[in-house]
């Protein structure tokens, strides 16, 4: 793959990347056919894997090998090397165990603030959520940054922006004021001016083209987290 940044300059991307919690969107082209396989993290997920702040990685896509040195390249040729889907899973798996760092208990505090944000569609008033959790400001926002790699608050304008896609799977076509109002938004404006923050694109000129490799992150009938159903 090669990406687009700002100026048009262009970047060979390796062929093994660690990608961080992204706040803007991304531009990348292939360079020919390609064949991917990826692992999506959930939420604080993958903090025990790296073993460091997962704040240093956003906005950051670098290689893999810088993350995991040799391991890294061993797991990629094997994956490369494997016979069918079922198998790469199988050595992933294998791989992420092998990796983790049992000693890195879970936050039980960040992961029900966590779940309580995608219950609710990142429609949630940060206040009163580190009230119910006995957290003062500072620290919920550090426990974030440390295992999300995102403030509490940009947390919930992810969820909230994802909520507009599964709105206009659901009824599109419909006023993108509707929209707006469903997923929680102030006014239209404040959710086109989101909307383009995030995707490059104003909604109506992006759900107007086809964007093939997004919909596997943004649709509802993407592979979900459990690989062998959809959500």
């Amino acid at each position: 793959f090669k990406r687009y940044h700002c100026k048009n300059t262009i970047e060979v991307q390796p062929q093994s990347l660690f990608v961080g919690q992204m706040r803007r969107f991304a531009m990348i082209e292939p360079t020919g056919e390609v064949q991917l396989f990826g692992i999506r993290f959930r939420p604080a997920g993958a903090y025990v894997f790296t073993h460091f702040p997962l704040a240093e990685m956003t906005d950051k896509i670098i290689d893999l090998d810088l993350v995991w040195n040799r391991f890294s390249r061993e797991l990629a040729e094997k994956i490369h090397l494997a016979h069918s889907t079922q198998e790469r899973i199988r050595l992933a798996e294998k791989a992420l165990l092998a990796r983790l760092d049992r000693r890195q208990d879970g936050d039980k505090t960040i992961e029900g603030a966590i779940n309580t944000i995608i219950a609710r569609d990142g429609l949630v008033a940060i206040d009163r959520l580190q009230k119910k959790l006995q957290l003062s400001s500072r620290q919920l926002e550090r426990k974030f940054q440390e295992r999300v790699g995102l403030s509490p608050k940009f947390f919930c304008r992810i969820l909230r922006l994802q909520k507009v896609f599964k709105a206009t799977a659901r009824h599109r076509p419909l006023p993108w004021s509707f929209i707006a109002a469903e997923c929680g938004y102030f006014d239209q404006a404040h959710f086109i001016h989101d909307f383009k923050a995030f995707s490059g694109q104003t909604p109506a000129i992006y759900f107007s083209e086809a964007h093939e490799m997004s919909e596997y992150f943004t649709r509802k009938n993407r592979l979900s987290d459990f690989y062998n159903t959809t959500e």
